[in-house]
C-alpha cells in the first residue's frame, strides 16, 4: 500500500490544501494444462487454460492544511477511534501552545 500526495489547492483565505490518497493494487494470474500427461512437441496442439486479473483500490485518506501559521492533518476515516485520537492530538497541541504562550 502506498500513499499518493495530490496537487495543492489554494483557498480564498490563502490556505494550502494538499489531498492524500491510499492506493492498493493486487495482481493474480494462473493457468493449467488439460488432457493426458505426455511429452508435447513444438508443433503439437494441446489444451491450455489461463487467466489474469488486476484490482486497484483508491481511497481518499485525508488532507494536509497549511494556513501559514499552522499545519494540520484532517483524516477521512470511517473508524470513530481514529477521530478520537486525532482530536486528542489537536487538543494536546493547543494545550502545549497555550502553556508556551503563558510562559
Amino acid at each position: 500500500m502506498n500513499t499518493v500526495i495530490g496537487k495543492p489547492v489554494y483557498s480564498a483565505s490563502g490556505a494550502q490544501i494538499i489531498p492524500f490518497t491510499k492506493v492498493t493494487m493486487g495482481y493474480l494470474s494462473g493457468g493449467g494444462e488439460y488432457g493426458e500427461v505426455k511429452a508435447v512437441k513444438d508443433d503439437e496442439y494441446f489444451p491450455f487454460a489461463g487467466g489474469a486479473g488486476t484490482v486497484v483500490n483508491i481511497k481518499p485518506a485525508g488532507f494536509l492544511i497549511d494556513d501559514g501559521k499552522d499545519c494540520r492533518v484532517v483524516r477521512v476515516t470511517d473508524d470513530p477511534i481514529d477521530g478520537v485520537i486525532e482530536k486528542a492530538g489537536e487538543l494536546f497541541s493547543k494545550l502545549v501552545k497555550k502553556n508556551e504562550d503563558e510562559e
